[in-house]
């Protein structure tokens, strides 16, 4: 089977993702280090989200590369259907390590929050509320990846007898769901940045500089 030209873009787009992934988490704690600073729970968070990443990639490119990942399922199930069967179990891990990398950089963010308007009590109480509603998401894209498939192993082997009961609309809902978050954790401290005793040039660089630190 030709390799897919999906699957060199996604090398390609992964490498270059990763490797400015790497590079800022370096500079972060390269400047901990430089500052003679401790790393504190949004450091362990960051670190987490990377090596999540990173997994996460590995077994997509996997699925690009062997698993035909970019390629019409048509095609797929007429030149070598076997690797259907290989995709799909690829398909659960990498799907699993999205999650967890997400809920990574999103407490993460949340907790660096936590200390840059800690005086504002009731920000900090949504920052902690926040973050125990992002996990509780992963917590239910980790139940649905195993209890929505019976037998489980109807995830990836659709040769025997089972079903996948509303996996679909879970799907639909999980991401509407990680959307909403993502623009509020990037929302959230817009009201006391723009409150700053500042000129309005330099809220707006602040507030730019947030959002490219949430996105």
């Amino acid at each position: 089977m030709a390799l897919p030209l999906g699957a060199v873009q996604l090398a390609v787009v992964s490498f270059i993702s990763i490797s400015l992934s790497l590079a800022a988490l370096a500079l972060r704690l390269w400047s901990k280090h430089i500052l003679h600073r401790p790393l504190v729970f949004h450091d362990y968070m960051a670190c987490g989200a990377m090596l999540f990443t990173t997994g996460a990639a590995s077994v997509y490119l996997a699925a690009g590369f062997a698993a035909g990942l970019g390629l019409h399922l048509d095609y797929i199930m007429a030149t070598d259907p076997a690797i259907l069967a290989l995709f799909l179990k690829l398909f659960v891990p990498g799907q699993l390590l999205w999650a967890a990398a997400n809920t990574c950089v999103k407490i993460s963010i949340l907790s660096l929050y936590t200390s840059l308007f800690e005086a504002s009590w009731r920000f900090v109480l949504l920052c902690y509320a926040t973050m125990v509603f992002t996990a509780a998401y992963f917590i239910s894209v980790l139940l649905e990846t195993f209890l929505l498939c019976k037998p489980v192993e109807f995830n990836w082997d659709k040769s025997i007898a089972g079903s996948c009961e509303g996996q679909n609309t879970a799907y639909l809902v999980a991401g509407i769901t990680n959307l909403v978050i993502d623009v509020f954790v990037v929302v959230m401290p817009m009201p006391m940045l723009f409150g700053l005793r500042m000129s309005l040039r330099k809220r707006l660089g602040v507030v730019g500089m947030f959002s490219l630190g949430g996105l």
